[in-house]
């Protein structure tokens, strides 16, 4: 099965780097660099990087307020 055309599905609960990525429209750098930052919701296993998506959505909502109306 190839990964062609794949989207991330709203139902998944795990996401992966590539999954963050392609949610946030971001790189697969730039997520590393956040994860290993610690700026964005994750958990590292092994050298897998994880991310739960009820989290990352949490995070956005946090992050866009600060935006909006500062800390």
């Amino acid at each position: 099965m190839s990964n062609k055309g794949f989207r991330v599905n709203p139902d998944v609960g795990i996401m992966t780097v590539h999954d963050v990525a392609e949610y946030l429209r971001l790189s697969e750098a730039k997520v590393y660099k956040m994860a290993n930052e610690g700026r964005v919701p994750a958990l590292r296993i092994g050298k897998a990087w994880r991310f739960k998506r009820e989290l990352i959505d949490e995070w956005i909502r946090r992050e866009t307020e600060l935006a909006l109306h500062g800390s």
